[in-house]
C-alpha cells in the first residue's frame, strides 16, 4: 500500500510540474481516489479501449482540476460525465477523420499504382505490337488473330490455309517472340 501511495504521490509531482501548477495535493489526491474509476469506465464505454479510456480519465482529470471555476460546479458527477463524454466522443471523431486522411492516401496510391501498371501494361503492348511488325507479314497476321482470340481453325479458314500451317507458323512466331523479349528483358 505505501508504494501505491509513494507512486501516487510521485505522478501528483510530476503533473504538477509539467503544468506548472501548485494545487494542494491532498485535495487532487482525494479527488483523484473519488473519481478516476468512474471516469475511467465512462470513457471505456464509449472508446472501447481500457488504455485510452485511462489516457481519457487523466485530461479529464487534469482539465477540471485546472479549471478555475471548478469549486461554482453544482454537480460535480454531472460535469465530469459531460467533461469525459466530450473528451470521449472527439477522441473517436479524431480518429475517424485520421482513418479517413489514411484511406485517402491509400486510395491515392492504388490509383496511382494502377495507372502505373496500366502505362507498363501499355509499354509491353506497344513493345509487342513492335516486335510482330519485324516478322514477315503473313506470319504476322496470323500471330495478331491469334492475339485477338482467334483459335487455329478460325485463323485456317480466315487466310485460306491449313491448321497445321496455322499451328506451325504460330508457334514458330511465338518462339521467336520469346527470344526476342528475352534480349530486351
Amino acid at each position: 500500500m505505501k508504494e501505491k501511495k509513494d507512486y501516487l504521490s510521485f505522478i501528483l509531482f510530476i503533473i504538477s510540474q509539467i503544468y506548472n501548477t501548485t494545487f494542494p495535493i491532498k485535495n487532487f489526491d482525494i479527488f483523484i481516489r473519488e473519481h478516476y474509476a468512474s471516469i475511467c469506465a465512462v470513457a471505456e464505454r464509449f472508446v472501447k479501449s481500457s488504455d485510452i479510456a485511462q489516457d481519457i480519465a487523466q485530461e479529464v482529470i487534469i482539465k477540471f482540476w485546472e479549471n478555475p471555476d471548478r469549486d461554482k460546479i453544482t454537480s460535480v458527477s454531472d460535469f465530469l460525465f459531460i467533461m469525459t463524454r466530450n473528451a470521449s466522443l472527439n477522441y473517436i471523431r479524431g480518429k475517424k477523420r485520421e482513418e479517413k486522411r489514411y484511406d485517402f492516401i491509400l486510395s491515392e496510391s492504388d490509383k496511382e499504382l494502377e495507372i502505373f501498371n496500366m502505362l507498363v501494361e501499355e509499354e509491353h503492348n506497344q513493345l509487342l505490337i513492335s516486335a510482330i511488325d519485324k516478322l514477315p507479314k503473313s506470319n504476322a497476321r496470323i500471330i495478331r488473330y491469334a492475339l485477338s482470340g482467334y483459335n487455329n481453325k478460325e485463323i485456317a479458314a480466315l487466310l485460306g490455309i491449313s491448321i497445321n500451317t496455322v499451328k506451325s507458323i504460330k508457334y514458330s512466331e511465338i518462339r521467336k517472340l520469346r527470344q526476342y523479349f528475352e534480349t530486351l528483358f
